[in-house]
């Protein structure tokens, strides 16, 4: 049974970059289209396996509330959306996002509720690092070599790589939110293979390179400088730790200057433009439309994937605006917003618990985390669209994964005194058995 659930859990980490499935249309659109959305996909099958499969443990209460906190607030945001589905513009739309949404806060339950052991913790992270390397060896394959057609996943090609997710912009927040991992893994921590960990390392910088995903960039390099200066402030890396930092990053940045730098300043050099340009769809300008439309729909917003039925005729393209707290406040009103915010902070704050493990393994594992949610956070104020089904999984899934790193730290600290306590007492004439479960001694003794 054991083999059993660790195979799950790992599938589990590769499906949530799996976006396809079985779609079934909901509905119409004002314009007369069907619409549908995937409401089986691989994620799905395996979140009801671990739901039915692997029981829930019981932990700590000082563990136990963070769970709590999170599935409530989670179940109250998704709630408050539903609300959407009475006033928005066109049902149909709606219907096809709340599907997504409600995708995403099952993932985040299911991490919650059945990633709770260190070894759990572990299993997790190398389904995830399998889903990375599999986008990002695709990545570079679009990248140096030209089209994949894979049976089951539709992909585009153009001059940015899409990988499986099929928008450059969702796949550069995909590996600007992993590849921090990846290299943890690699450099730091005995979790085997170390070697495929670097190969995925690699592949996923050069995969992240060429979504030409400017927002991406920046988030990904202003967030791990943030977090390695943590390390270092903290004394958690070692002479070695620092040394094999150092001389990757310095030949990582040389080879990119030397190959990529011309290209990469050529990417940049739009950014103010696009940032603060005169047009409609600069991302300033797409600002203002959506602070209009918050102050039109203060309270329940205009419902979840509608924000294009209120939006500015003049912008182009999808018409939504790139600035995710923007949109959920657009779209689930002041409650919503304020639900997500009050979540995420809480989730943010408790994850930097995990400085203070001595668990080198979580430690890294949650350091990772906290660095990819942090480039999350920066980069969701100018892109990429939160309405994409990959953006939402894997924000959802770090958020999760901050908390039951801590979780399975905590549990992981209590169950390494009991056995020294067991130890101890054994020695002292007491029998180990004769514990209880938190540690104490029974009545008797």
């Amino acid at each position: 049974m054991k083999l059993f659930h660790k195979t799950l859990i790992i599938l589990f980490g590769i499906s949530i970059s799996i976006e396809q499935g079985f779609t079934m249309v909901l509905g119409r659109l004002q314009n007369g289209n069907l619409i549908g959305p995937d409401v089986v996909m691989p994620v799905d099958i395996l979140c009801y396996a671990l739901l039915l499969f692997k029981p829930y443990k019981h932990v700590h209460t000082r563990s136990k509330w963070m769970i709590t906190f999170g599935i409530t607030l989670s179940l109250l945001y998704l709630f408050w959306s539903f609300l959407g589905e009475f006033i928005s513009y066109d049902p149909a739309a709606f219907r096809f996002g709340f599907v997504h949404l409600a995708r995403a806060i099952l993932v985040f339950i299911t991490i919650l509720t059945r990633i709770q052991t260190r070894e759990d913790v572990i299993n997790f992270t190398k389904g995830i690092m399998y889903s990375l390397g599999i986008q990002a060896i695709i990545g570079v394959w679009q990248w140096q070599i030209g089209p994949v057609n894979i049976p089951f996943f539709k992909m585009n090609y153009s001059w940015r790589v899409s990988g499986t997710l099929r928008v450059a912009n969702a796949l550069g927040a995909f590996t600007a939110a992993l590849t921090p991992l990846a290299i943890r893994l690699a450099l730091f921590t005995k979790v085997k293979p170390r070697w495929l960990w670097m190969i995925i390392a690699v592949f996923s910088i050069g995969t992240l390179y060429a979504t030409y995903t400017r927002g991406a960039w920046i988030s990904f390099t202003i967030s791990m400088a943030l977090f390695f200066i943590i390390d270092f402030y903290k004394a958690k890396l070692t002479k070695r730790d620092l040394s094999l930092l150092l001389l990757s990053l310095s030949v990582g940045i040389i080879l990119i200057n030397i190959k990529y730098g011309d290209a990469i300043q050529n990417r940049m050099s739009g950014a103010e433009e696009s940032l603060r340009g005169d047009s409609g769809h600069s991302r300033l300008n797409m600002a203002r439309d959506a602070i209009g439309i918050i102050r039109e729909n203060p309270v329940f917003g205009v419902g979840l994937n509608n924000y294009r039925f209120h939006a500015d005729p003049s912008i182009q393209g999808t018409r939504i605006v790139h600035n995710t707290y923007l949109l959920i406040t657009a779209q689930q009103g002041i409650i919503g917003i304020a639900l997500f915010v009050i979540l995420h902070i809480t989730f943010f704050y408790r994850g930097f618990k995990i400085i203070h493990t001595k668990d080198k393994t979580l430690y890294h594992i949650g350091m990772a985390t906290l660095t990819g949610m942090m480039s999350q956070f920066i980069y969701f104020l100018v892109a990429p669209d939160y309405r994409l089904v990959p953006v939402k999984l894997q924000h959802w899934r770090l958020l999760a994964t901050l908390a039951v790193v801590i979780v399975a730290n905590h549990e992981h600290q209590i169950l390494l005194r009991v056995k020294k306590l067991k130890k101890k007492t054994s020695y002292q004439g007491i029998p180990g058995k004769m514990l209880r479960p938190n540690g104490n001694l029974a009545k008797k003794y």
